[in-house]
């Protein structure tokens, strides 16, 4: 059999590690990528100081009960990590020397440069190649730095046309983040800079991005205050040589190197996102739902849809109980815990619980207040509005640095990483209408779920914070808005109009969202033309939509129409949740589950546990 993977990042390589534990025949396996091996996000030659926002004992590319296995912690604490780096080229790779200091400095509970994720995905292909070349049913070809451009059916084959063209029996690619066309927007800016000399970066990956028309004369205006807005402040601040610097008491301060533009970010919260706690949680432990359960879910429904109000509410009761919990450890030894507990678990009102446990008025969870930080507040300049900002940022930091289980705040807002699974139970077996899907999941519900736990490292904020107190960076208040006028790009917010900002550079900071629907991609456009795949279509009274997921069978991830052609990964991200993450060990991670299944698909062999995601 002939199988083409197309994609070689975690999942390509969770898929091959799948064929190779499953394989019962001979095997001839074509692995295609654009970049290399890790794709473009997992780059072993990119600045050390862009980091992941998951912790080291949480990531890792085998399976759980694989012998051998490392998670990213376990193979740095070995000697297999400081041999393959030491092995590594240097004129390739002349960031070795920042390596080897990293893995000297990481714990199990670090959160990662992407640089030495990238060096493990390196290693562990190493390790599946080694496998390879000792079983005499199993053949590799590799094709690094080729793109993909169109796959064809010839017959019950597939032509995989890249640099030449390839005949094989399955095809299972996952792409990654991929080019979008261009919005009006977008256009109209790039355009806009090209004729007035200003920089405009469009959205990509922030390592990639070429910032050297940027000096320290310039105003740079970045829009976005999520994870790609942090890897570009670092590249704009510590990359050109300024320094943090930690006080006695641990508080970071900013030395400038001179070479710094001045930044004025936004977005249209108008607050960064909130930052991962100091993880205190073993490799293999989730915090348990207790409201979010699958008994749960199955009494709310209602035609065999869950509301999306009783949807929201089953996720917020789990993060406000491991929040009371938390605060009540934290700062109330005389309220009884367990008692509390239970009365919450049990009771039709858990508010009521909480109005007359003893806490205080101030301490119950504020919805509200959580999702906008700056709501209420009156805006009268923009330096009223660090203030603000500055105040927040203190509070989120210092509840993270008190750790993931141990913070009340962040601690609870943890609860919506280990219910993803949930999340995406509800998703994968359609429980919501379509409806519920199209008009609040899709909209403000995924703004907020990435606002609150898709964050950086604490570490960001603390340097945010150093960089505001420094005065290279503004916050803006909220509804951020950009034009192009006497020759700069002009911003302001429009909550507060008085004060417009005048910029040299413009900077999209974030990724493509995934999108069948309007990506650039050329493979997925002719897949598209030769009706290969289709966008997954949610019907609804009175129209019908298209999600931005490739249609496909979720029990088996096979392309709808298509037997022999699977894709996961980003390609289904709206019909999946999160499907960017790398998994986790010990967890009975759903990714790993995934890929054993569809390597056993491929492989014509049963598959006794399809992924049920609860």
């Amino acid at each position: 059999m002939d199988i083409a993977i197309i994609g070689a990042g975690p999942r390509g390589l969770l898929l091959l590690n799948n064929l190779i534990q499953n394989n019962n025949q001979q095997l001839n396996i074509h692995l295609f990528d654009r970049k290399n091996i890790g794709g473009r996000v997992w780059k072993i030659n990119q600045p050390i100081d862009l980091i992941m926002n998951t912790p080291a004992n949480e990531l890792t590319l085998f399976n759980d009960e694989q012998a051998n296995s490392y998670s990213i912690a376990d193979w740095i604490k070995s000697d297999q990590s400081s041999k393959f780096i030491q092995s590594l080229d240097e004129n390739k790779y002349p960031n070795k020397k920042n390596l080897f200091n990293a893995i000297s400095s990481i714990k199990d509970n670090s959160y990662v440069p992407r640089a030495i994720c990238g060096a493990y995905c390196n290693w562990f292909f190493e390790l599946l190649k080694n496998k390879i070349n000792k079983d005499n049913n199993l053949n590799l070809s590799l094709h690094l730095n080729q793109t993909v451009n169109d796959i064809q059916k010839d017959g019950n084959h597939f032509i995989v046309k890249s640099q030449k063209n390839y005949t094989v029996d399955k095809v299972v690619f996952s792409l990654g983040q991929q080019e979008n066309k261009l919005s009006n927007t977008e256009k109209s800016f790039k355009k806009y800079a090209s004729e007035n000399k200003l920089t405009y970066i469009l959205p990509e990956y922030a390592d990639e991005a070429d910032l050297s028309s940027i000096n320290n004369q310039n105003t740079v205006i970045i829009r976005g205050l999520g994870l790609s807005f942090n890897d570009y402040v670092s590249r704009l601040t510590k990359e050109r040589g300024g320094k943090f610097i930690k006080d006695e008491n641990g508080k970071l301060s900013y030395h400038k190197s001179g070479n710094e533009p001045k930044i004025f970010a936004g977005s249209r919260r108008g607050i960064p996102y909130y930052p991962k706690a100091i993880s205190q949680k073993q490799f293999d432990e989730n915090y348990p739902a207790y409201f979010l359960t699958k008994d749960n879910i199955n009494k709310h429904l209602k035609d065999g849809k869950l509301p999306f109000k009783a949807f929201q509410k089953l996720l917020r009761l789990d993060v406000e109980y491991r929040y009371y919990t938390f605060l009540i450890q934290k700062d109330y030894p005389k309220i009884n815990l367990e008692s509390f507990q239970n009365e919450f678990l049990n009771s039709d009102n858990p508010i009521e619980v909480v109005k007359k446990s003893g806490l205080s008025s101030e301490a119950m969870f504020n919805w509200d207040l959580i999702l906008n930080p700056v709501a209420g507040i009156k805006i009268t300049n923009m330096g009223d509005y660090q203030d603000h900002v500055k105040t927040w940022l203190s509070t989120v930091i210092n509840d993270a640095r008190l750790g993931s289980k141990t913070g009340p705040i962040i601690g609870s807002l943890e609860m919506l990483r280990d219910l993803r699974n949930n999340i995406r139970y509800v998703l994968a077996n359609n429980l919501l209408s379509n409806e519920d899907y199209v008009s609040k999941y899709k909209g403000q519900f995924s703004s907020n779920i990435k606002f609150l736990s898709m964050g950086a490292p604490v570490i960001r904020s603390e340097e945010l914070l150093a960089l505001i107190n420094a005065g290279i960076i503004e916050i803006l208040p909220p509804q951020m808005q950009i034009i192009g006028a006497n020759h700069k790009f002009i911003t302001r917010s429009a909550f507060y109009g008085h004060q417009i900002i005048q910029g040299d550079a413009l900077i999209e900071a974030r990724t493509n969202a995934p999108n069948v629907n309007i990506t650039d991609n050329p493979l997925l456009n002719n897949l598209k033309k030769n009706n290969m795949i289709k966008p997954q279509v949610i019907q609804l009274a009175d129209d019908d939509v298209n999600n931005s997921s490739i249609d496909i069978n979720v029990e088996n991830d096979q392309v709808k129409g298509e037997p022999n052609m699977f894709t996961w990964g980003l390609n289904t991200e709206g019909l999946y949740f999160v499907t960017s993450a790398i998994p986790r060990p010990g967890v009975k991670d759903d990714i790993l589950t995934a890929a054993d299944n569809i390597s056993k698909n491929i492989l014509n062999l049963p598959v006794k546990n399809p992924t049920k995601y609860m």
